[in-house]
């Protein structure tokens, strides 16, 4: 595994596991996990695409390299019945390479006025129920998407194995779901931790004895260390000793 994905891997998007596995928050979370995936090692991926959702331009700039995309395959539908047909094609198209099935936006052509209520359920359940076939037929992670809150949304929620749903910020796509936290953000030269990344390491405070919480947890020869530094003088030293020195000694006057 090269560098860029063992940084991926270290804690901003999640590994897929084989199922089904139903996704919320846009393409570009779709596009980040896709990525990842195949620069983790898979070699072949099927999309079946609704209409232009996917962006090629999006997947080579998250690439690590050309060669990481060299196994994807992309049918693009326009309607539900090709949608349908397409994905009712990839049994037939998978091989004994195919480790990764991808199926964005899902529902969205299935919500398309043209197609009749009583065509639009049994259709999208259809192609719920190929995706979630070739997930255990072949034990591999079948990613689909969808953002709506509707009957079809409930479907694609019944048919999934684990959940994701990804949250823009200013660091980036947090991301949360089937056992999975985005507990930081990899930067140039830096990483940028989280508030749940440190309560993993060291456990949530104690919210009426929070510093008896933190010596629990291991963190008394920190609170020293710097309480300590505070005695050799200096702007800094000056500057934390007196709060630190009062923290380290709740209670005591004098």
């Amino acid at each position: 595994m090269n560098s860029h994905v063992a940084m991926e891997r270290a804690g901003a998007v999640p590994a897929l596991e084989a199922g089904l596995t139903l996704l919320s928050g846009g393409p570009a979370a779709l596009h980040r996990i896709a990525v990842s995936e195949l620069a983790g090692g898979r070699t072949e991926a099927l999309w079946v695409d609704p209409g232009m959702a996917v962006s090629v331009y999006a997947l080579y700039d998250l690439a690590p390299s050309p060669r990481t995309l060299a196994g994807l395959r992309v049918a693009r539908a326009f309607t539900a019945y090709q949608h349908h047909s397409l994905v009712r094609e990839l049994p037939r198209r998978a091989s004994a390479r195919t480790d990764l099935v991808v199926l964005p936006g899902i529902a969205d052509l299935y919500r398309d006025e043209d197609v009749p209520d009583y065509e639009r359920e049994e259709l999208f359940s259809a192609a719920l129920a190929v995706g979630a076939g070739l997930a255990d037929s072949l034990s591999v992670p079948v990613l689909v998407s969808d953002d709506g809150a509707d009957d079809l949304s409930a479907l694609a929620a019944e048919y999934a194995d684990a959940t994701v749903d990804a949250e823009p910020t200013d660091q980036g796509l947090a991301f949360r779901g089937a056992g999975f936290e985005t507990l930081g953000y990899w930067g140039r030269g830096y990483w940028q931790t989280t508030i749940p990344y440190w309560v993993e390491l060291f456990g949530a405070a104690d919210p009426e004895e929070p510093l008896s919480g933190a010596f629990g947890a291991g963190l008394a020869p920190v609170v020293e260390s710097v309480a300590g530094a505070g005695s050799a003088g200096g702007p800094i030293g000056d500057a934390v000793a007196g709060p630190l020195a009062e923290l380290a000694s709740p209670g005591l006057e004098g």
